[in-house]
């Protein structure tokens, strides 16, 4: 699990640092990309844990 939280946390230092960037330039493109870009691979490892955890969850029922 500490591979999986040291992954967590890269992924929400990356959105926070793309999220003030934007926040800096709210009209640039570049930046908006770059923090819908960051949000989505975190969304998508959140929805992968989650499955993962779930499928954990329903197996030891």
């Amino acid at each position: 699990m500490d591979v999986n939280n040291e992954r967590l946390k890269l992924l929400l230092h990356q959105t926070d640092n793309a999220f003030e960037a934007l926040m800096q330039e709210p009209d640039s493109v570049e930046r908006n990309h770059a923090y819908e870009s960051a949000k989505q691979e975190l969304d998508t490892y959140i929805a992968s844990v989650r499955k993962t955890l779930i499928q954990r969850t329903s197996n030891h029922v």
